[in-house]
């Protein structure tokens, strides 16, 4: 795992704006992550019910789409945290901040904003993701994989919904329909999600 700050998370963005066409691929800014393909839409996912699914859960989502052996790493960007109460949240800032320094880069929480996993380090990224998904903090996932494209990256909120945005439509027929399989209870995302994660006008710009 690779500890980075919020200058070294925009500057592993910039990679991908030599990548063409841009409709294939993800783009950032100051609000988060976007798609700028005609066809990227957006399903949200509440959390399970039961505390005993929350691993399988995050582990869904983390590799929705794909078989675990073809992940080739992935980037975790704290993006917004201190909604709710910072003493509780203070929990989860610690479990991050020894997180780091088991991987001898021993940053606070308020500068690790990103943190990059190998292809080897799946587990890791997972048990990264929940915590996001735990103490209500804003934050984007983005998983690479051994072949093709990015088809998706997710945006847990302190809403406690995690988005799942797809950049083709069929791929998001697909990872529907899987979701619903698993009893994981997709729905359509409502238009302000649509609009923040889909900008198919940007990728003139």
């Amino acid at each position: 795992m690779q500890v980075l700050t919020s200058v070294e998370v925009a500057e592993w963005f910039k990679g991908f704006g030599d990548f063409k066409p841009e409709s294939d691929y993800v783009h950032a800014d100051e609000d988060g992550l976007f798609f700028t393909n005609p066809e990227a839409s957006c399903i949200d996912l509440e959390y399970p019910a039961k505390l005993e699914r929350f691993p399988f859960f995050a582990r869904c989502v983390a590799t929705i789409g794909y078989e675990e052996q073809h992940f080739d790493g992935a980037l975790l960007w704290l993006h917004h945290w201190g909604v709710w109460t910072l003493f509780n949240e203070g929990i989860g800032c610690r479990i991050v901040e020894r997180i780091n320094a088991g991987a001898g880069q021993p940053k606070s929480f308020e500068v690790a904003r990103g943190h990059r996993f190998r292809a080897d380090e799946l587990p890791d990224a997972i048990g990264m993701l929940m915590q996001p998904m735990i103490f209500a903090w804003d934050s984007f996932y983005l998983p690479t994989w051994s072949y093709g494209t990015g088809d998706f990256f997710l945006h847990i909120s302190h809403h406690s919904i995690v988005c799942v945005v797809t950049r083709t439509r069929a791929f998001h027929d697909r990872v529907f329909r899987q979701l619903q399989e698993l009893d994981l209870n997709p729905r359509l995302a409502n238009d302000d999600r649509v609009k923040r994660f889909c900008h198919p006008k940007a990728a003139s710009s």
